[in-house]
């Protein structure tokens, strides 16, 4: 053998030696992964939000099982360590000179001494941890606020509780989305909230289409049992004709369960009813004003995106149900007035609503843009493109889908829309049609994005498998009251996990 090789051989296998020894000896296994709990407050040491950031702080949290709260420890000389986040893959690290009011947060490995620590024992199994920037400091609990979230950061070491830490040693878990994860925070949610009797028209006919997703992307059965007997209750509750509520829109949405559960049981029962309501609605919401689409609400004067976005979906879906192509004749004029008002199809930006100015009499138009709107854009977009053939559908698809990830969210997690009863479910549906974009489209360009918001929000549940409907934040130990928008990460889980 080379001589040069096996000196190298023999210089790794001796550096192997001592990381061993040297984690050994303080009862610490390189390369482990480690939960951190504090001595006085029994929360975990966590990446604040689950954050992906350099800089992300680091705070502390009941145990939720995430990864955000675990820690790959690994030995870098003797009693000297790295603490890797899991979740993160970034380094604890000190955000500046040690003192009394610098935090602690993460970081890329810097090579240097602010991502090293010294882990001593403190007795009885539990540690403290001393930046070795500064030995005289130690990782401290907060003395006077044990609340989730408290931010921790570095004290003057004093051989208190507050500094001591316990170690508790994890096995690997999976990441999401997985089909694991997203059964389990779905069974979290439809259980917690009970969300087969829930109540309620068009948030409740959203939630139904969240079963529609697990089923289809699943095929287990449990699912569309589930959602036969909430369409049972919906028809008790909501009557057989639903001309009585004016909101177009809620009615679209009920359709849509409608013609897509037909699609996927067969059962002839859901696609009359789907048919039936939706040629009613759209009798009396199709008008001549503004030189086209579909009235938002009777009595109004508003046509906006949220029912003329779903309307072209469930058009393209009644075609596919019925062959009556005529669905079809009529998503395409919808579409072709859309980008006079609505879609601008040069940057993909999807508008709220085109309406009289009733002071002027003129014409305005409401440029808010929403994941409900550019979700239902998109999926009319990929769908009628499969139609036609038409290259400028997939086009517009692209670029509402490019809008919606990089001008609004910045290729970031989507950490809003939390306001009122409406908003907290729209982003379920942007999701929903992201996966049609992707498997029908075949586009590829939003799986890495939908993974990261994801993976995230899964790291944000809490200890009851609960995730709001901010991904980017964690979510507290008091389940949000919003059932519909906790469903929005059941929805986001299900429609990316089988996503390459």
């Amino acid at each position: 053998m080379n001589r040069f090789y096996l000196r190298a051989i023999l210089l790794l296998f001796s550096f192997s030696i001592l990381s061993n020894a040297f984690a050994q000896k303080a009862g610490i296994t390189s390369g482990a992964i480690y939960t951190l709990q504090s001595k006085t407050g029994n929360k975990l040491l966590e990446v604040k939000n689950s954050s992906m950031d350099n800089g992300a702080g680091v705070d502390y949290w009941t145990d939720t099982k995430s990864d955000a709260q675990r820690w790959k420890v690994a030995a870098v000389g003797k009693g000297v360590y790295t603490l890797t986040n899991v979740s993160s893959g970034k380094l604890l690290h000190i955000a500046g000179a040690a003192t009394d009011t610098v935090k602690i947060n993460q970081y890329d490995n810097t090579n240097t001494n602010d991502v090293k620590w010294n882990i001593k024992k403190a007795g009885n199994g539990y540690y403290y941890l001393k930046p070795v920037a500064n030995t005289g400091f130690s990782v401290q609990s907060p003395a006077s606020d044990i609340a989730d979230g408290t931010a921790v950061g570095l004290s003057r070491s004093s051989a208190q509780d507050l500094e001591k830490w316990l170690l508790q040693k994890e096995e690997p878990q999976e990441a999401a989305p997985t089909a694991a994860t997203a059964d389990k925070v779905f069974e979290a949610w439809y259980t917690q909230y009970q969300i087969e009797t829930s109540k309620g028209f068009w948030d409740r006919a959203e939630m139904m289409e969240t079963l529609l997703d697990a089923y289809e992307v699943t095929k287990d059965v449990k699912y569309i049992n589930r959602f036969k007997t909430m369409y049972d209750n919906f028809i008790t509750d909501n009557k057989a004709d639903w001309m009585y509520n004016k909101y177009n829109d809620d009615i679209t949405w009920a359709v849509l369960f409608c013609v897509r559960g037909y699609r996927l049981t067969g059962n002839k029962t859901y696609l009359e009813k789907g048919k039936e309501q939706f040629d009613k609605m759209y009798a009396r919401a199709a008008t001549d004003a503004y030189g086209g689409g579909l009235n938002w609400y009777e009595t109004k004067t508003s046509k906006n995106a949220c029912i003329n976005g779903p309307a072209m979906v469930a058009c393209c879906y009644l075609a596919q149900a019925t062959g009556d192509h005529t669905y079809y004749d009529k998503a395409i004029a919808l579409y072709t007035w859309s980008k006079t008002y609505l879609l601008n199809t040069a940057t993909g930006k999807v508008n709220d609503n085109v309406d009289i100015d009733k002071k002027t009499g003129a014409l305005k138009i409401g440029t808010w843009s929403s994941t409900y709107n550019q979700g239902t854009y998109l999926g009319a977009a990929v769908m009628l493109y499969n139609y036609t053939k038409k290259d400028s559908y997939l086009a517009d698809a692209e670029k509402i889908a490019q809008y919606t990830r990089d001008t609004m969210y910045r290729s970031g997690v989507m950490n809003n829309e939390d306001g009122g009863n409406d908003l907290p479910g729209f982003k379920g549906i942007f999701v929903r049609y992201a996966r049609t974009y992707t498997l029908e489209g075949n586009r590829k360009d939003l799986v890495k994005w939908l993974q990261l918001n994801a993976k995230v929000a899964y790291n944000n549940r809490n200890s009851h498998n609960i995730t709001g409907t901010k991904w980017g934040t964690k979510t507290s130990e008091t389940n949000p009251k919003s059932s519909f928008g906790a469903s929005t990460a059941v929805s986001l889980l299900m429609n990316s996990f089988s996503l390459k």
